[in-house]
C-alpha cells in the first residue's frame, strides 16, 4: 500500500485555503490525499475551517488541533465538525490521549500523536504503541528546521526501525520536499505530511500532483 500525502494547509486565511484545497482536489482528487486544517487555521478559524473544508471538498480531513489537555472535548469539537482525525501531542498525558482516543472510536476517526519537540520521541512512540493510538507522527517543527537545520529525513534511519517494531501507522513532517521522498519512503512510511512545497508553489495543484506521482514510482518501482 503506497502512502497516503497530507497536505498541510497552514494558512491563517479561510478563503486561501478553500482555494487552495480546491484547485488540489479539482485536479488530484481524494482517493490518494487528506487535507490538513492547519495549526494557523485551526487558531485562526476554528471549527469553521473545519466544517468549511470537510463540506466543500468532502476529502478526509485532519484537523490539526495539537490538543495537550481535555483530550475528549477538544477531539469532540472538531469530530463534530466533520474532521476524520485529530492531533494530540506526545508529550500529553496518557490520559489525555485515552480521552482522545475514546471520542475517536466514538466518532469512528483517527487519532494522531505528534512527537514534535519530545525528548525521547522513540521511546514515547514505543508507549503510544501500547495505547493503540492510529497515527504516530514524527515531526521536526519549523523552528528548528530554521534554527538548527535539521529535517525529518535526518532521523530516517530511527523511523526505520521503529517501523518495525510497532504497530501503529507512522506519518512524517518537517520540510519535506520533493527529493526527500526516495529517502523518506525507505522507511515505508504510512503518511507523507508536506506543507510549504505544495502551499507555497505556484501551482500547489501541479505540485501535488508531482508528490503523488513520485510516491506511486517509488512505491512500484
Amino acid at each position: 500500500m503506497k502512502p497516503i500525502l497530507q497536505i498541510a494547509l497552514d494558512l491563517t486565511d479561510i478563503f486561501q485555503a478553500l482555494d487552495t484545497a480546491l484547485k488540489i482536489v479539482y485536479e488530484n482528487g481524494c482517493s490518494d490525499l487528506w487535507l490538513e486544517a492547519g495549526t494557523p487555521l485551526i487558531k485562526s478559524w476554528g471549527r469553521i475551517a473545519v466544517k468549511t473544508l470537510k463540506d466543500t471538498t468532502k476529502c478526509f480531513i485532519v484537523a490539526d488541533t495539537k490538543t495537550m489537555d481535555t483530550g475528549d472535548v477538544e477531539a469532540e469539537i472538531y469530530l463534530k465538525a466533520g474532521a476524520d482525525a485529530v492531533t494530540v501531542l506526545g508529550l500529553a498525558d496518557d490520559e489525555t490521549i485515552k480521552g482522545a482516543l475514546s471520542k475517536v472510536r466514538e466518532y469512528n476517526g483517527k487519532l494522531i500523536v505528534d512527537l514534535i519537540n519530545h525528548p525521547k520521541p522513540y521511546e514515547r512512540a514505543l508507549t503510544l504503541d501500547k495505547l493503540s493510538v492510529d497515527i504516530i507522527l514524527y515531526h521536526i517543527g519549523i523552528d528548528v528546521q530554521l534554527k538548527r537545520g535539521l529535517k525529518i529525513t535526518d532521523l530516517i534511519s530511527e523511523v526505520n526501525n521503529l517501523k518495525k517494531n510497532i504497530s501503529s501507522m507512522i506519518a512524517v513532517a518537517g520540510g519535506i520536499k520533493l527529493e526527500d521522498l526516495d529517502k523518506i519512503l525507505e522507511a515505508d512510511v504510512d503518511v507523507v505530511i508536506v506543507g510549504g512545497a505544495i502551499i507555497k508553489a505556484s501551482n500547489p495543484a501541479e505540485a501535488t500532483r508531482m508528490f503523488l506521482e513520485r510516491i506511486k514510482a517509488l512505491k512500484t518501482g
